[in-house]
């Protein structure tokens, strides 16, 4: 068990290493007469638009991640959930259960003017000096879920969202009976190098693919396969989202457990 929870330990601090993608361009290129779909940019632009322009959201979803070595694998299922109402009322919560017998929540609140974390691996309520160190801190132990459609919502606070390079659009499909789009791409082009401690580590290659709702584009799913030196990591994000719906005050709450005296 310890060494199923080295290995997403060390996948959670190759999340973190990653450099965001570089933004796609500003303008969204007029489709071209005749033209039977959509691109790939233009989906991921009209995505980053949906977002800026929802009044709320919310969404429950579970990060499963899998490592792969010549070893064996370890895994460990991360569920989490966001609330949001514009323009600055956000509250994320995830649990880590790739700990053994236990498991670790992390709970990141914003009220447009006050940030609050709570990790009950380190007890106490922090107050970091802006949202996005508050979630930063959490992209690597949360699978990346609390940086990707935050990035989207606040992107003024947060910066850029989560886009692929070089994407191209692949076969559309349904998640859970929705009608998706697909798009995959990388987040950087590849082979390139992370540090982990003092390791040097080789991204060998990577393919990361969005599932949108091709109604309302919203994110459904990201699969990320990517393959390093030593170890192969697969991971699913699944996300039950939901946009323009009251998002009732407890859901906005920085309920943290009561700390023993």
């Amino acid at each position: 068990m310890e060494i199923g929870t080295r290995m997403v330990r060390t996948l959670g601090a190759f999340l973190c290493a990653l450099v965001p993608a570089a933004p796609l361009a500003a303008q969204e290129p007029p489709a071209s007469a005749g033209e039977a779909a959509p691109t790939p940019v233009q989906i991921l632009l009209r995505m980053e638009r949906a977002y800026r322009g929802f009044g709320s959201y919310r969404d429950t979803g579970e990060v499963e991640t899998t490592i792969l070595t010549d070893g064996g694998r370890a895994g460990s299922d991360r569920p989490f959930a966001t609330a949001f109402v514009r323009p600055d009322r956000f509250r994320f919560r995830f649990t880590d259960t790739g700990l053994g017998e236990r498991s670790s929540s992390y709970l990141v609140w914003w009220d447009g003017k006050e940030v609050r974390s709570w990790w009950d691996a380190q007890p106490g309520v922090r107050h970091p000096a802006s949202l996005r160190e508050a979630l930063a801190v959490a992209t690597g132990i949360s699978g990346g879920s609390s940086m990707r459609v935050p990035g989207l919502l606040l992107r003024e606070e947060l910066g850029a969202g989560p886009l692929l390079v070089a994407p191209e659009r692949i076969a559309d499909t349904t998640d859970r009976d929705v009608p998706c789009y697909r798009i995959r791409g990388k987040s950087q082009k590849t082979p390139y190098t992370i540090t982990m401690g003092a390791q040097l580590l080789t991204v060998q290659d990577e393919e990361i693919t969005f599932w949108i709702d091709r109604a309302t584009y919203l994110l459904r799913k990201v699969e990320e396969d990517r393959t390093l030196d030593t170890y192969r990591s697969k991971s699913v994000t699944v996300y039950s989202p939901q946009a323009d719906v009251e998002i009732p005050p407890s859901e906005l709450a920085f309920d943290v457990p009561a700390e023993k005296p």
